[in-house]
Formats: C-alpha cells, structure tokens, sequence
C-alpha cells in the first residue's frame, strides 16, 4: 500500500500558531487581573464579573504559569529559555496539592496567601479551589507537559478531551443553576476560572497544529476545511453559553440567538460544501478529459500505444494470477504508402479516421483497438481464445472489404496470437508481427493465426 504524503493548509497552521499565542498571552493577562485584585483587596477584579464568585488566589497562579509555560513553548523562544515543561509541572503539582487538602484534610497553609473573607462567612476553607478545578488544574499541568515535550499522544489527546468535557459539564451547570438555582460539584467553580481552562487546552492544542487533534483541522483536504468551518459555530455556541451565564440571559432570548446563529453557521457551511462539490466534480471531470485525451489517438479516436501497453500488462497480469484467456490481433492497411502518394495525406488521415471506426464497429464492448503506429493497429481480445480471435479477424476483414471507400479499396493484413502461460509483451508482439508478416507474404488481405 502507497503512503500518502499528509499536507497541512499553511494558513491554517499560521492561524492556529496565533492563536494559541494569543491565548498564552490573554491567560497571563487575566491571572495577573485576579492576582493584583487578592493582593490590593478588590473583590471585582478576584471575580471579574459581578455576582461570580472570585477565582482562588492558588488557580490564578496556577493560569499564570500555565500562560507563560504556553507562551514559552512557542517556536520563537530561544531553546535555553524553555522553561514550559518544568512550569508545567507546577501547575500540575498546585492542582494535586489542592486535591491533596481534599483527600487527607491537610492544611499546609498553600490556600492562606491572602485573606478570604466570603469563603470564611461562608464556613468554607479559606483560599481552596473546588474540586473540579483542583483536578483540571492537575490535567491542564500534565496537559502542558506532555505538548511542550511532544509525548504520549495518545494520552496528551485523552486528557484534552476529559478537560473539555469538564468545561462542557462546568457551563451546562451554570444554565441548570440559573434556571433552577440547583447547586451541583460545580457550584463553586467560577465561571471565568471555566473560560480560563477552556481557552487553555485550547490553547496548547493549536500550538502543536501539525499532530494530534488539530491536524485534521489544518489538514489541506476536504476534511480539514470541513472541520475549520464547523468550529466557527462550535465556538459561537460556547461564548453565548458563557455571555448566558455572565449576563443572565433569558434561556427563550439564548436559544433565540443560538437557533438564528446556527442556522446561518449551517447554511453557510451547506453553501460552501456544496460550492466546493460542484468545484471538485469540474475538477474531475477536467483530469477525465486530460486522462482520456492522453491514452487516445487524436486521428483514429482508438487507444494509443501508451494505452495499449497499460492493457496488455493488465492482461497478461491476470493470465498469471487467474489463468484467464486473451488473445491479440496486429493489423497493417495494405499498400497505405503507395495510397498516400497517389492521392495525398489528407486522403491517408481520412482512411485512418475510417479504419478507427471499422475497428470500433466490429468488435465486443469489451475489446480494445489500439493505434500502434502509422498505419498498424492492435487488438486486445479479452476471454477470446484463436479460435475466437480467428473469427474477429475474419468481420473485420469483411468490414474493410463491403466498405464504400471513397478513392479507391483499401485492404488489411492480419496477424492473430494467443497469449500462452509465460509469454512476455514482447513475446506476444513479436509473435503477432510474425503472422502478420506471413499474411502479407501470403498475398495481403487475409489473417494468419501464429502457432505457439
């Protein structure tokens, strides 16, 4: 089996580099936000948004250094100061001490950074992320590690997955709590620490846009370009589940925007497949054209002897492997240089041209007529023993004889072999041209069977 070279769309590959610099830097920004907000005392800016809850001190570190590992895993970094697995492997480390205060009721004094007061009102531990983003913190670290060292594909792709689903199940939640104020495993995950963790795995996903998951995406097939375009409607679908929560919209004025700005992500999406289609199908039929044009004789219309040489191997391939039957026919026009320079060329091109359509008309749909040069053709005689072959060559011999020629009557020699067990192309050939020699020699106008 033939390998395929698997080419990325450059601009794709360029877009998703990008974007996966953007988000390093948008993270950085955001975490540094909510870190300034717990050392200064703001709560707006440790909730972002007002009504949230405030994202923990530890997470915004967490998203800081996960940021800047993203950031220095790009191409342009100089190598020594590629530092993103080892802070990868902090963010991880941040994630599974947190879950370690949950599991083990430790309290090392990692969560008392700064002063939190709602969660002390509340009866809550101070300074602790939930769960749920304790442990996606630990996989968004492992994440990061195993992209910046370009290892464990499988097991990098797996745990991108889990991260989305955390996100998925984390907004779903927050449609549910809105609707009807049920609080869940994720009633205390703050919105914006989900869109940080969205935009994250995101993020280090497109910065390696050649393997794994995103290289379908970037792929330069019909299936990349599809993936590209379903994104768009995949992302809009997210951002106003988010602007949802964020804002409260009504769940009849959300579907509303989601059904008007789906259906027109589909429709586009349907106008562009069915434009590319249409492109491709023009394409095809063009390399047909192309293809057909290069194993056709222009003068005769028959197959040329390009053509004729493809058929015959695939003959001979399967007399080897199937011990089928075909049989070969080589024929000459009688005297065709002597009918050229009585009444010209034109006259020669127009007795080819007939010759093409005698052939054409005398032979089964599965036969094939070749022009093998000047004024010699072939015929490749599927399933036809000599037998068969000998009767063929007698209607087209018929064929040239009842035709009305219109200078004067033009007659065919014909030499007929049978493909026996080991015969080359050569071999055939050679035999073929022996018996038509022999037919000429016998007086022209009749066909000769070769012995084997």
């Amino acid at each position: 089996m033939i390998a395929v070279p698997f080419h990325q769309n450059a601009t794709a590959v360029r877009g998703f580099v990008v974007f996966s610099r953007v988000v390093a830097v948008l993270i950085g920004t955001v975490a540094l936000v909510v870190l300034t907000g717990w050392c200064l005392g703001v709560p707006l800016l440790t909730t972002l948004v007002p009504g949230q809850h405030a994202m923990k001190a530890n997470a915004a570190i967490a998203f800081a250094l996960s940021g800047l590992a993203l950031f220095l895993t790009q191409d342009f970094v100089t190598p020594r100061w590629r530092l993103g697995p080892w802070l990868s492997i902090v963010v991880a480390g941040i994630g599974a001490v947190t879950l370690g205060e949950y599991l083990w009721s430790l309290d090392p004094g990692f969560d008392h950074l700064f002063d939190d007061s709602v969660a002390r009102a509340a009866g809550l531990p101070q300074g602790r992320m939930a769960v749920p983003a304790a442990f996606a913190l630990t996989l968004l670290g492992v994440l990061g590690l195993l992209v910046s060292t370009q290892r464990y594909l499988v097991l990098r792709e797996t745990i991108a997955m889990v991260l989305l689903a955390i996100v998925v199940t984390g907004l779903a939640s927050y449609a549910v709590a809105l609707a009807g104020k049920i609080g869940g495993p994720f009633a205390q995950v703050p919105l914006p620490t989900l869109l940080m963790l969205l935009l994250a795995v995101l993020g280090w996903l497109s910065s390696s846009p050649t393997t794994g998951l995103t290289r379908v995406a970037t792929a330069d097939t019909f299936g990349g370009a599809l993936a590209r375009r379903l994104l768009l409607p995949v992302m809009f679908i997210f951002v106003l589940e988010a602007l949802q929560s964020l804002l409260g919209l009504p769940e009849t004025l959300a579907f509303a925007f989601v059904a008007l700005g789906s259906g027109g992500a589909v429709a586009g999406l349907v106008w562009w497949v069915a434009s590319l289609l249409d492109k491709l199908e023009r394409q095809r039929m063009e390399s047909a054209l192309l293809r057909n044009d290069a194993d056709t004789d222009v003068l005769t219309g028959l197959a040329n002897r390009r053509a004729f040489d493809g058929a015959l191997a695939s003959l001979l391939h399967g007399q080897r492997e199937r011990d089928t039957v075909f049989s070969l026919l080589m024929l000459d026009l009688d005297r065709f240089k002597a009918y050229n320079d009585d009444y010209g060329h034109l006259a020669g091109d127009q007795v080819l041209r007939i010759t093409g359509h005698l052939l054409r008309a005398a032979l089964r749909p599965s036969d094939r007529a070749a022009r093998y040069g000047g004024e010699e053709f072939v015929l490749l005689l599927p399933e036809a023993d000599a037998a068969g072959a000998r009767e063929a060559a007698e209607r087209i011999l018929h064929a040239f004889r009842d035709f009305a020629w219109p200078q004067r009557a033009v007659t065919v020699s014909i030499g007929v072999t049978q493909a026996t067990c080991g015969d080359t192309a050569a071999d055939l050939v050679q035999r073929a041209d022996t018996a038509l020699y022999a037919a000429k020699n016998a007086g022209r106008n009749q066909a000769v069977v070769a012995t084997p």
